[in-house]
Order: C-alpha cells, then sequence, then structure tokens
C-alpha cells in the first residue's frame, strides 16, 4: 500500500495557495484602496469612487454603502492574490509578476470609465496616472507578499 504521507498526491502538492493568497490579496487590496481614497480625499479626482464602482454589475443597485463595494473590492483582490501565488510558485519572479499583474490591472480604467458617469473620464489624465501609480503600488505589494512568502517556505525550520 503506497504511504500518503510520505507521497503526497501531486493534486495536493498543486493545489491552490488558499490562505496565503487571501492575505495577500486582502494586504494588496487594502493599500490600493487606501491609497486611491486619500488621492480623492486631496486632490477631487473620483479614483477611489471608480475603485468601488458598481453601476455596471446587473442586480445589484447602483450604489451600496462604501463597506459594501469596498468588500467587494477586496474580493477581486483575493482572486487576484491566489492567482498571484499560484503563478509566482509555479515559475518564480515575485516581484516581476506582481507588478506586471498591478500594470494589467491598471488596464481596467478604460471600460470602468464608460461604465458611469460619477467616475472619471477616460481623457482625464490626472486620474489615469493616479488609478496606474495606485495599481502599481498594488502589484509591489503582491511582489513584497510573494518574495515574504517564498523566503518563509524556503527557510529551514529548525
Amino acid at each position: 500500500m503506497p504511504d500518503h504521507a510520505a507521497h503526497p498526491s501531486t493534486s495536493v502538492k498543486h493545489s491552490l495557495p488558499w490562505i496565503s493568497g487571501i492575505l495577500t490579496g486582502i494586504i494588496s487590496g487594502v493599500v490600493l484602496g487606501l491609497f486611491l481614497k486619500v488621492i480623492q480625499a486631496y486632490t477631487g479626482e473620483q479614483v477611489y469612487t471608480l475603485l468601488l464602482n458598481i453601476d455596471f454589475v446587473p442586480g445589484l443597485p447602483s450604489t451600496l454603502p462604501e463597506f459594501i463595494e469596498f468588500s467587494l473590492h477586496l474580493l477581486v483582490s483575493i482572486v487576484i492574490g491566489i492567482f498571484y501565488l499560484w503563478w509566482v510558485r509555479e515559475s518564480g519572479r515575485p516581484m516581476l509578476k506582481g507588478v506586471l499583474l498591478g500594470a494589467v490591472s491598471s488596464l481596467l480604467y478604460i471600460p470602468l470609465s464608460q461604465l458611469s458617469s460619477r467616475v472619471p473620464e477616460l481623457d482625464d489624465v490626472r486620474a489615469i496616472l493616479y488609478w496606474v501609480a495606485g495599481h502599481l503600488l498594488f502589484g509591489l505589494v503582491l511582489g513584497m507578499c510573494g518574495k515574504y512568502i517564498n523566503t518563509k517556505k524556503a527557510t529551514p525550520v529548525s
């Protein structure tokens, strides 16, 4: 009979990094949200409103309490965090992949800015720069979490 403890199945070995991914997504999502909230408070650019915008989601009211909208944002960040850590575990390079995911996610400005009259326009250069800076920050935080998690797993326990 095979010893499952000594030889874990490949499906368990290659499972998604649930706990680490959830924490990474929450940390990165909170940093992004706070950054954009501060930017909006100081500049008036509606970038935090854009981040939480749910006008386009069928079946939901156009606005919900902020904590619910922020929770929806964190759910998206959690999915990204889980995917990100799986990707890094499979092929390394946590900082590069974190920044890449941040940069790619900043492209959401294009469709999101078209879906509501409450958010910045597609040609609002300042809003675009704040949005991209926030998402690059999001990517850097992903990368730092990925580096930390990979370092902790690589360190032998005494």
